[in-house]
């Protein structure tokens, strides 16, 4: 189900300049369970080049765990396994976080591609700014967002999504993130 314009957003990306290398770096961030993983996965087949390539990284899989998923460490693998190899022109490749094992298990090579969507509460981080094509910005009824990500990830999450949501609102207050969006989008 599309509840985002797609044309304009992939209008904005398309005449917005290439900040990380040659690639347009895009990053969609917003609470929890507000639309951000559908917007990616939509986006990327509108913006999907003749070949189909096009790249998504999902932050929760660079998470290492809930416990200071949105600290600095995180910000340092991005810039160390995305950022830094598109600014010289090599593919990324990140860790990805297995959540049943509790550990980083395996490693994950997306194609390097003229746009990179990177979504995930964590994508709009003030230290990522000066790299970022687009920022997006996403967020729904508050009364949504806790059923829509026990609904998606089941109700062993529910605890720690409560911890979560407080977490994600000082990230978002301290890095400014909503203001700092180039695009405002409302889930439904």
């Amino acid at each position: 189900m599309t509840f985002f314009d797609l044309a304009k957003i992939k209008s904005a990306i398309e005449n917005s300049d290439a900040l990380c290398g040659e690639t347009k770096i895009v990053t969609i961030d917003g609470p929890a369970g507000s639309g951000k993983t559908t917007l990616a996965n939509e986006l990327s087949v509108a913006l999907a080049d003749a070949d189909g390539a096009m790249s998504v990284i999902h932050l929760d899989e660079l998470y290492e765990g809930w416990n200071d998923a949105l600290g600095q460490k995180l910000f340092d693998r991005i810039d160390a396994w995305i950022l830094a190899p598109i600014r010289n022109g090599l593919s990324p490749k990140h860790l990805t976080y297995d959540w049943h094992q509790g550990r980083y298990a395996s490693w994950s090579e997306p194609s390097l591609t003229s746009v990179l969507i990177i979504e995930g509460v964590g994508a709009g981080h003030s230290s990522l700014r000066n790299q970022v094509s687009q920022a997006i910005w996403v967020e729904a009824d508050e009364s949504l967002l806790l059923d829509r990500v026990v609904e998606r990830d089941g109700e062993v999450v529910r605890d720690e999504m409560l911890i979560w949501k407080a977490r994600e609102s000082s990230y978002f207050k301290l890095h400014d993130v909503k203001k700092s969006a180039h695009i405002h989008m409302r889930g439904q």
